[in-house]
Order: structure tokens, then C-alpha cells, then sequence
């Protein structure tokens, strides 16, 4: 439902009700009709019940709600395969899982750096669970270089290491840090250096972008659970979540 839509919903409701009102108080009349309604009729009322302004508000908020999940649940319907099983997406555990856990995160974003240790030890505690990384880049400028490094880094079987030492990094990312952090891993610097500028490392960034903006993520980090938002990022509710389906 759009705005349009939902906001002349609202103002239905609060005509009808509105009219509900105004016929109980001439009971003596028939119900009268919300198209009878005039303004200076519709002022006073509302006036001597501002009560139905708020439960309209309220009726409001909650359709929008119910609006908004099932348009997610359509397009992570229609993006499933892409969200779990995109081949040039890191991931650690089974590839074929019956649970999937798909982050969506920024190395710049800091609530993303609170997160990474939950992350980590829902890997650790779910070795039976696919955990899928999807690196997006919009917090700041070099978001994008710490993506293509931990896309380097995954090529050589080291994403987790990266990934870790990035997000626990203190200090504002820098190209000098990340390429320091990505030396520590163990990786081969000279096909570090070739990956993390390849046309497919920087596709497969493209790609996340656009699968991120089709399936409306507006924000990182954003935990999905086998194809469902999962509305928290507290270590028992994930927790609880995976064993749910487990």
C-alpha cells in the first residue's frame, strides 16, 4: 500500500468514526451518513474526542507496519537465491545449511564493529549454521577499499581473519591500515594486491549494492534469517532465532 493510499485510509477512519460518534449523540436520528459530515461539524468533534485522532494514528501506524513486512517478505521472497547462495559471497559453514544467517554490514559502521563479536561466536556455537557476509559501502569512502579487501582476502581462504581484524580495529580505517591488517592474516601479498582491485572483486561489490537496494536495506548492520528479517542483533535473541529452526 502507498501513502497515497494509507493516508486517505486514515482519514476514512477518522470521518467514520467521526460519524459514529456524532450518531450516538442523536440517537434519536438515523446513524448519520460520514458524507454529511461538515467541517465546522468534523471540528467540534474532534475537538470533544481527541481520543480518535489517536487511535486513528495508531490504526495508521500499525496497517503501514503490516504494509512494510510484507512487501520485505515478498522481495527477500523474490531475492532468496541471490541472498543465500551467491557463489562470489563469502561465507563460512555448510554451503548447503538448513539454517542461513546473512549480515549485511559496512567495516566504517560502528554499530557493525559491536556486532562482529556476536557474529563470531554465532559461528563458533553454529558450526552446522551457513553464515553469509554481504560487505555494502556507503558510511564512508573507504568502506569500499575494505570491502574489496575482505573480497581479496576470501579468495585465499583468510575472509573471517580480515573480517575480524577489520571491524575490531580501534582506529578509523585507512588503505596503509587494511593492507598492514590484511599482511597479519598470512596472505599472499602479491595476489592480495592483484585481487583486491579485480573487476570481479569490484562486481561482486556492485552486485551486493544492488541486491541491497532491491531487497530496501536502508541500514547496517541487517541480520536475515533464512529469508526473514531478523528484528534484533542481541546475542540470545539470534541465538534463540537459529534454534528456532534448528
Amino acid at each position: 500500500m502507498n501513502k497515497s493510499s494509507l493516508y486517505l485510509s486514515l482519514l476514512a477512519l477518522v470521518v467514520s468514526a467521526v460519524a459514529i460518534v456524532m450518531a450516538t449523540k442523536k440517537a434519536e436520528q438515523p446513524a448519520v451518513a460520514a458524507a454529511s459530515i461538515n467541517s465546522n461539524e468534523l471540528s467540534n468533534v474532534l475537538n470533544e474526542n481527541p481520543q480518535i485522532i489517536i487511535d486513528a494514528l495508531q490504526k495508521y501506524e500499525e496497517v503501514q507496519r503490516e504494509a512494510q513486512v510484507k512487501e520485505a517478505a515478498r522481495l527477500f521472497t523474490e531475492n532468496l537465491e541471490e541472498i543465500n547462495n551467491d557463489p562470489n559471497t563469502p561465507f563460512v559453514g555448510p554451503e548447503d545449511a538448513k539454517v542461513v544467517l546473512v549480515e549485511f554490514f559496512d567495516f566504517s559502521c560502528g554499530y557493525c564493529k559491536r556486532l562482529a563479536p556476536t557474529i563470531e561466536q554465532i559461528v563458533k556455537a553454529n558450526p552446522d549454521v551457513k553464515v553469509v557476509f554481504k560487505p555494502i559501502t556507503f558510511v564512508a569512502p573507504i568502506s569500499k577499499y575494505a570491502a574489496q579487501a575482505a573480497l581479496a582476502a576470501n579468495e585465499q581462504g583468510k575472509f573471517m581473519e580480515v573480517y575480524t581484524s577489520m571491524l575490531a580495529n580501534p582506529q578509523l580505517l585507512t588503505e596503509d591500515k587494511i593492507n598492514e591488517l590484511a599482511k597479519k592474516a598470512g596472505l599472499d601479498m602479491d595476489k592480495y594486491e592483484e585481487d583486491v582491485n579485480s573487476k570481479e572483486v569490484k562486481d561482486t561489490i556492485q552486485n551486493v549494492a544492488a541486491l541491497a537496494q532491491r531487497v530496501q536495506i536502508h541500514g547496517v548492520p541487517s541480520l536475515v534469517l533464512n529469508g526473514q528479517p531478523l528484528q534484533t542483533i542481541d546475542p540470545e535473541g539470534i541465538q534463540a532465532a537459529i534454534d528456532a529452526l534448528k
